[in-house]
């Protein structure tokens, strides 16, 4: 079980000047933006694309299908509907776990299923 397709990654300045155009059209995507932020602020370590509005995140090296993946469901997603005002970050995998919050704890909620599925803990300041 895993994401089934190659994963070609982003650099995280791409990816955060993509979030932060789609943010500044809907605002809507603001804590997209903010998670993007988060993982370029932290010289992450880990690897990032996008796709459909979606932020697909995978830890290094670039991984071979099948792979685990985080997959943050943006607003207007076709994965999924996510009620307005809400995040969802689902760890596509053997487990498939998933948690839904308010987006003003998208940022948080990130770094829990980054740490826990990847052991990549953030630094004290990005939380």
């Amino acid at each position: 079980m895993g994401w089934l397709y190659p994963f070609r990654p982003r650099p995280w300045g791409d990816i955060a000047d993509e979030f932060r155009q789609i943010a500044a059209a809907r605002p809507g995507y603001r804590h997209m933006s903010d998670i993007a932020d988060s993982a370029w602020a932290a010289g992450s370590v880990l690897l990032g694309t996008t796709s459909l509005g979606d932020l697909i995140v995978a830890d290094r090296p670039v991984p071979r299908a099948p792979w685990g993946a985080l997959v943050v469901t943006g607003p207007w997603s076709p994965r999924t509907d996510v009620a307005p005002g809400r995040v969802r970050v689902e760890h596509v995998g053997a487990d498939g776990e998933a948690d839904e919050r308010p987006v003003d704890e998208a940022v948080p909620l990130f770094w829990c299923f980054v740490t826990r599925k990847f052991g990549v803990v953030p630094p004290v300041s990005l939380l």
